[in-house]
């Protein structure tokens, strides 16, 4: 076992040393954040006419309600009663199903936690930066980090918060499903954002293994700020009481506006308190 840590440890240093010469060396050929702004910048103007125009609208929309029948608010009255009622049925099946997931904290792996993360990627072109920390907590979880991606052109910075994830617990599956928003800093511009994924715990979760697709709300012209697969590894190399550290490795492909693609090698760290 101490060699294995060895060799991980020797391993997981040549790739930061690696990658952090590749980000030394990018040359910037392809120079797309700058484009990837001014589309942004396009949406965020775009933006702003279409909540005008939605405002308009529903302000006819209360006018034309003054006028509905009381047949039509009777119903309306009755679907937002039976609307009440599933919701309510729904929390109260969550709150429960939550006490169960945490009567079992001590054998699932990862159920409750604290995770602070340090990740850097490169493709030799263009280099991306993301500090990151997450709440995990039985079936829900938050997700927040800074995201910063750079070329010769110029650097695109945002905030990425997936407000609210439900996690499916399956052993040492479970399966993600999150809602959320990503703001960009420059251009300021905010885009609604889901996620889905999977994280795997094996070897008494030593190691863990992640997946997570991100993917924006279309704004305008029918196509999206930003979609991103990610698939990282990381392997704990030392533990102390609840604390826990792990060296990750893994690849990162994001596409903007269905133009502009990058296919990224990343390392990182990642410190998790149980």
């Amino acid at each position: 076992m101490q060699k294995m840590n060895e060799r991980t440890l020797i391993f997981l240093i040549r790739s930061f040393f690696l990658v952090g010469l590749f980000g030394l060396l990018h040359i910037g050929t392809w120079a797309q954040v700058a484009e990837i702004k001014m589309q942004a910048s396009a949406d965020s103007k775009n933006s702003g006419v279409t909540a005008g125009t939605r405002s308009s609208g529903g302000s006819a929309a209360r006018c034309s309600s003054n006028d509905q029948s009381f047949g039509d608010a009777l119903l309306a009255d009755l679907f937002m009663g039976i609307v009440q009622g599933v919701a309510q049925g729904v929390a109260f099946a969550t709150v429960e199903a939550q006490k169960s997931v945490l009567q079992k904290a001590d054998r699932i792996p990862n159920l409750t936690s604290l995770e602070a993360g340090l990740e850097y990627s490169t493709n030799l072109s263009e280099l991306a930066f993301n500090p990151s920390l997450r709440g995990n907590w039985g079936l829900f979880a938050t997700d927040f980090r800074y995201s910063l991606l750079h070329d010769n052109t110029g650097t695109l910075k945002s905030l990425d918060w997936q407000v609210l994830m439900l996690r499916i617990p399956i052993q040492n599956l479970k399966l993600n499903y999150g809602i959320g928003f990503t703001t960009l800093l420059e251009p300021k511009t905010t885009y609604f954002e889901s996620s889905t994924g999977f994280d795997l715990a094996l070897w008494q979760n030593r190691i863990n293994i992640s997946s997570a697709y991100r993917w924006t709300a279309k704004k305008s012209e029918d196509t999206r700020y930003r979609q991103e697969f990610k698939l990282m590894g990381n392997y704990r190399i030392w533990q102390k009481g609840r604390f826990h550290l792990s060296p990750s490795v893994g690849v990162t492909y994001q596409e903007y506006f269905q133009e502009h693609h990058y296919l990224f090698f990343s390392v990182g760290v990642k410190l998790r308190i149980h």
